[in-house]
């Protein structure tokens, strides 16, 4: 995928594709977390249709197949730790094979702009420790790591912040 990622709403036939992708894209990490973590963090991973019930789903393709997607929550749908009246990033996941080619910063630029035009002020996202990658990515489009959020198992993660003008 070398051209500007085209970015689409994703459909209920997505649902099983985006629960693979997920999987897929973090999977890296369960090492890390470990035998008792990694399962747990597959059943979220996988847990497409509870969150659409407050996301919208964006996804990028590579011909038939998807190839990122994320979970965007306007405000009042934050999940906790990020304050309700905030807007959200969650679930970014990009295949392993095409990182490094726009894919997620065109995600997460897609969910500022849909912030920025629902007249949210603020867009949050939770890191966890774990992930240099996402936290370059966030930090690179403008967004403040502000504070340590109770850890998960083992992993500390970080809140995010960026406000939009």
């Amino acid at each position: 995928m070398r051209e500007a990622p085209r970015i689409e709403e994703a459909t209920q036939q997505d649902a099983i594709a985006i629960a693979h992708l997920n999987v897929w894209a973090y999977r890296e990490f369960s090492t890390e977390l470990g035998a008792e973590a990694w399962p747990a963090w597959v059943r979220t991973l996988t847990a497409i249709a509870p969150a659409a019930e407050t996301a919208t789903f964006l996804v990028v393709r590579d011909q038939d197949a998807l190839v990122g997607s994320v979970a965007y929550r306007p405000p009042g749908q934050a999940p906790a730790p990020l304050p309700a009246a905030w807007a959200s990033v969650d679930l970014l996941a990009v295949a392993p094979a095409v990182r490094n080619e726009g894919i997620g910063r065109a995600l997460v630029q897609a969910c500022m702009d849909r912030a920025a035009s629902g007249g949210a002020t603020t867009i949050g996202a939770t890191v966890n420790g774990l992930m240099a990658g996402a936290q370059a990515l966030f930090s690179g489009l403008g967004f403040h790591k502000e504070q340590g959020l109770a850890r998960r198992g083992e992993q500390p993660y970080w809140l995010y912040r960026k406000e939009l003008t």
